[in-house]
């Protein structure tokens, strides 16, 4: 019997290629993102019909979220794994954030993964067990970690959503889910593109290229997704993991 994942921000960047990863190996994917185009654009396996499935949704909001779980919970009564990917960055000071670009990062960064967790446990724990548990994993930053200048809010909020993944795992592990975060630093996404094409504060730049010489894929953090939701991490709770090469393990002099 195939499992089910759901992924939110599942269009594009670490939630895209996971839900193709999940797809290959067989895994039943709803994947949750706020871009009406992407379908069109998900690229699944043409042997998997009926196991790719696209809604719709804004994870900030809550009339959304619950919308796209009850269209889910028509299909099947049961999510074995959660992965919440959606996230934005908005690159600024401190000083210069307006209001609406602090709540767009708490509302998709810290609601979001709140919210959508909140609506699919349920589903989650139907089935769960101590021994098989459901999955959960919440995508955070290195950011959360070493938070640097000029994308100071994105760093709180990362941190923020990390926090929310250690009290959830310790809140949910009676009931059969864990839950664990992975912290990924400089990933090749059009979030990161599009974060360095239009920042507003001169002193923001990404983290880079990392100790091993390179900045991360989608594949690099995928992998450790998937590690989380295989049977040698099912009693890995609470964890936040960075996926960074190195990045966050010791300052490096320019």
């Amino acid at each position: 019997m195939a499992r089910t994942a759901v992924i939110t921000g599942g269009a594009s960047g670490i939630g895209r290629r996971t839900a193709e990863r999940l797809v290959a190996e067989g895994w039943t994917v709803w994947a949750l993102d706020i871009s009406a185009d992407a379908p069109t654009e998900q690229s699944v396996p043409k042997d998997a019909p009926g196991r790719f499935h696209y809604v719709t949704c804004d994870v900030a909001d809550v009339d959304s979220v619950t919308r796209a779980i009850e269209a889910i919970r028509q299909e099947t009564d049961t999510i074995d794994a959660l992965i919440c990917s959606a996230g934005v960055i908005r690159p600024n000071s401190l000083e210069d954030y307006s209001i609406e670009e602090v709540d767009l990062m708490l509302g998709v960064n810290v609601k979001g993964p709140w919210l959508s967790i909140r609506e699919a446990l349920p589903l989650l724990r139907n089935g769960a067990t101590t021994d098989d548990p459901a999955r959960v994993v919440i995508v955070g930053s290195v950011g959360g970690i070493r938070p640097k200048v000029g994308s100071g809010f994105y760093a709180a909020t990362k941190a923020a959503v990390h926090v929310l993944a250690g009290v959830f795992a310790v809140e949910l592990a009676e009931t059969g889910v864990v839950v664990n975060a992975v912290a990924p630093g400089t990933v090749a996404t059009p979030m990161v593109e599009e974060a360095v094409a239009n920042k507003r504060s001169s002193s923001y730049t990404p983290s880079g290229v990392s100790p091993l010489g390179r900045i991360g894929q989608p594949d690099d953090v995928a992998d450790v997704i998937l590690f989380f939701l295989s049977d040698a991490a099912k009693f890995v709770n609470g964890t936040v993991l960075p996926v960074d090469g190195g990045t966050r393990a010791a300052f490096v002099k320019n």
